[in-house]
């Protein structure tokens, strides 16, 4: 067996299906528009000019809550209507793990994780480290993503909060990024500032309030994105709310405090729509990243690892690395080996994963055969996907399997799990409305937007047709 390190073999470049990218300036001045060489932009439906956009990403929100909003009393007027007034998804099936920074990846480049390479939501494979770093940098995407195929036909592009958005070509950019070892990650707008386009924090700054309820993200959020709308006019707005994907964690995914701030959204959704109302060109989608599950008990995969030595410990008693990485995202939990195994530490983690199996926790073990068809990790050894009413801790002490006390919810099954299904309306000029558009995947949608913005999709890596949205 290969030895892996920190960034395994497989973490390298691949080269991308980037037609006319070469024609993208990476700058913070804003561009004029240019003719795209080898590139002719096409209209989104005949005697139309190419839309402009915008994207609201609601975190961990099911298609069930706008395709049966009256049945669960839940009050989502505004995506209900754009539902109406457009297309929507009865189903967008997610990536694996489901979760939000390999998702948010797949759903701008069109293409799996395995091509893209964000294959979880954290960089180091360490889980002793105290203080584990996201895939917040758009550096780590090894394809390209929508806002380089709008650089590169002159399109203007704003961010706000958008994951793995850091240090991204995008003209007005607040990505989502943060000290991990700040105790409120929604109140560190130091490191935002530090990773926005320069002069754009201290601009809203001084234009909005930006201390507003640190309870209430999603308004903040929709505040700053009114403002980068109103001001600078882009041609792609692109905003993730984290509201409902918070409290469903926390409270569970069909908890009162999980559908108020999934109504809160909605609100915000509702307030940009307005802003854009009157005008005939913008094209308006609503989508997310993946679903969400309830849980009761947690396991602790950690514990026994721990237990039949493949960690060790330092001097104050702590976890200490040896060879095994591993990454928990909730419903799933992958192990990685850094460094090749001796035969005992391989006897050992066969061990292990039997005494895991024999909790009744794990409802699959994903080999690499199936990581490959998933368009999964390439290097994990395998993967476990949790049982109902499971989730995967990240902890070394304690007992294997306990009450879930931190989280009612969770997400990062695989994604043909019930439940995990991500959500997609659309509707702007030339989409029919009310149309139907079944069970589609989180590939669509790049090359669908990317045809929306006048570009065409094959300026993406992946090889996914458009959507048909007449």
């Amino acid at each position: 067996m290969a030895a892996r390190s920190h960034q395994p073999p497989h973490r390298g470049t691949v080269q991308a299906n980037s037609i006319a990218l070469d024609a993208v300036i990476i700058t913070h001045d804003r561009p004029k528009r240019k003719a795209v060489r080898g590139v002719e932009t096409r209209s989104v439906a005949d005697n139309t000019r190419p839309a402009r956009l915008i994207v609201l990403s609601v975190d961990g929100m099911h298609p069930s809550f706008y395709r049966g909003p009256d049945e669960l009393r839940l009050k989502l007027p505004n995506i209900k209507a754009l539902a109406a007034a457009g297309a929507g998804a009865d189903a967008m099936g997610s990536v694996y793990p489901s979760t939000t920074y390999p998702a948010h990846a797949t759903l701008l480049t069109g293409t799996p994780p395995r091509v893209h390479g964000i294959y979880s939501h954290l960089v180091s494979l360490d889980p002793t480290e105290p203080a584990r770093r996201w895939h917040w940098f758009a550096q780590a995407i090894r394809v390209p993503a929508l806002w380089s195929v709008a650089r590169a036909g002159g399109l203007t592009t704003a961010a706000v909060s958008w994951p793995v958005s850091a240090g991204a070509p995008i003209d007005f950019n607040l990505p989502e990024i943060w000290d991990p070892a700040a105790p409120d990650p929604h109140q560190d707008f130091r490191t935002v500032a530090r990773h926005a386009t320069p002069g754009l924090f201290e601009e809203l700054a001084s234009a909005l309030p930006l201390s507003v309820d640190r309870a209430r993200p999603d308004h903040l959020r929709g505040e700053v994105a009114l403002y980068l709308w109103k001001k600078y006019r882009p041609d792609l707005l692109l905003v993730h709310f984290v509201g409902y994907d918070h409290q469903a964690h926390h409270y569970g995914p069909r908890s009162s405090e999980a559908m108020a701030a999934l109504e809160e959204a909605d609100a915000e959704v509702g307030r940009l729509r307005d802003a854009s109302c009157g005008e005939d060109s913008v094209t308006f989608v609503v989508l997310s990243d993946h679903g969400f599950l309830p849980v009761e008990k947690e396991v602790a995969p950690l514990v026994i690892l721990g237990e039949e030595g493949l960690f060790g410990t330092n001097a104050e008693g702590e976890p200490k690395l040896r060879h095994l990485g591993a990454v928990q995202a909730g419903g799933s939990f992958a192990v990685f080996w850094l460094e090749t195994p001796t035969a005992a530490e391989q006897r050992a983690l066969d061990c292990s994963l039997e005494r895991l199996k024999a909790t009744g926790a794990v409802a699959e073990v994903v080999d690499r055969r199936k990581l490959e068809s998933l368009g999964s990790d390439p290097d994990a050894e395998w993967m476990l996907d949790a049982a109902p009413g499971f989730c995967f801790s990240k902890r070394f002490a304690g007992p294997a399997i306990s009450e879930s006390t931190e989280d009612r919810g969770t997400h990062g099954h695989l994604p043909g799990r019930e439940g995990m299904e991500a959500s997609f309306v659309i509707a702007g000029p030339g989409v029919a409305p009310g149309r139907n558009l079944g069970r589609i995947k989180l590939t669509d949608v790049a090359p669908t937007l990317a045809v929306r913005l006048g570009m065409p999709p094959d300026m993406l890596a992946c090889e996914v047709e458009p959507l048909n949205l007449g």
